[in-house]
């Protein structure tokens, strides 16, 4: 405030200019990162699709890269690399598309070419050939800052769909869990329920399926046991995502829900102090913005 109001001051004033140094810090200061065993995850609002970014103390993931809509347009380049840059971010550790759609894979492209990834894992590697990718396997899991990052599906006996073969990781940090779900549908929620019925509970779920009625069944939420399930969606999509039976199901189990269509960008914060939930359009609230409170109901 002092460095505004001495740039406001009349022409001629001694030091007029010294309140654009007063200013820089909020410039060039980038946003404070998580400490050791902590997480950042941002739900980013790429409309009908999904892009996830993942931050640790000293890593980044992006989980998902929203829909390609022409040769000259992406989410990747729209919303995903001007998001990572402002982080400061020239390279990524990995990238995970989950599975081939393309409001999963679209933005993968330009996304890479802008800001390359360490190491790109995939169920559909044929579509990303150019990018030396690995295929994402159940069991394939990493550390990183005292986080635990671990690929639940596709295993070898999973449903041999794309939408149930996509790429599902459980993200566990010292102070919380998180699942990432991509598209899966009931029969690869079956065949995780079985695999795993001890490793599925999560603090936080990303909806199978952007909250399709074809997914989130009873007993995999029963399982897991969310307590704040974000819900990827476009705002009035076609497909009635997400479907008022499984928000009924989010009720069931008691379970907070956050929806990009009416919240922006969620970013959700996993530390020694809590879950918490930020939204985007409570940060940046503008007059005209219409109040949906269904976005955080339970």
């Amino acid at each position: 405030v002092p460095g505004i109001l001495i740039l406001l001051a009349p022409r001629g004033m001694p030091a007029r200019w010294a309140g654009l140094v007063m200013l820089l810090p909020l410039v060039f200061t980038e946003p404070e990162k998580p400490g050791a065993g902590d997480i950042k995850l941002s739900l980013l609002d790429v409309g009908q699709g999904l892009a996830v970014a993942v931050q640790t103390a000293d890593h980044w993931l992006v989980y998902d890269t929203g829909t390609k809509f022409s040769a000259e347009s992406d989410m990747g380049q729209s919303v995903i690399v001007p998001f990572l840059r402002l982080h400061g971010v020239d390279k990524l550790d990995k990238l995970i598309i989950s599975h081939g759609d393309n409001d999963h894979i679209g933005g993968a492209a330009s996304l890479l070419d802008d800001i390359p990834a360490d190491e790109v894992l995939t169920s559909v590697p044929e579509q990303l050939r150019n990018y030396a990718p690995v295929e994402c396997r159940a069991g394939q899991s990493w550390d990183w800052d005292h986080v635990r990052f671990t690929l639940l599906s596709p295993g070898p006996a999973s449903p041999a769909s794309d939408n149930n073969r996509s790429c599902v990781l459980k993200i566990d940090a010292e102070h919380g869990s998180v699942l990432l779900t991509g598209d899966i549908e009931a029969a690869a929620e079956s065949w995780l329920l079985k695999t795993y019925p001890q490793q599925l509970k999560s603090d936080v779920l990303i909806a199978p399926h952007h909250g399709s009625h074809t997914s989130s069944t009873l007993a995999f939420l029963q399982a897991v046991q969310p307590d704040t399930v974000l819900i990827p969606a476009g705002y009035r999509n076609p497909f009635g995502h997400p479907h008022q039976d499984v928000l009924k199901r989010y009720r069931q189990v008691n379970a907070h829900w956050f929806n990009t269509a009416d919240s922006g960008a969620i970013t959700i914060q996993v530390d020694r102090n809590a879950i918490a939930a930020h939204r985007q359009r409570d940060i940046e609230a503008r007059y005209w913005h219409h109040k949906n409170h269904q976005s955080v109901e339970k």
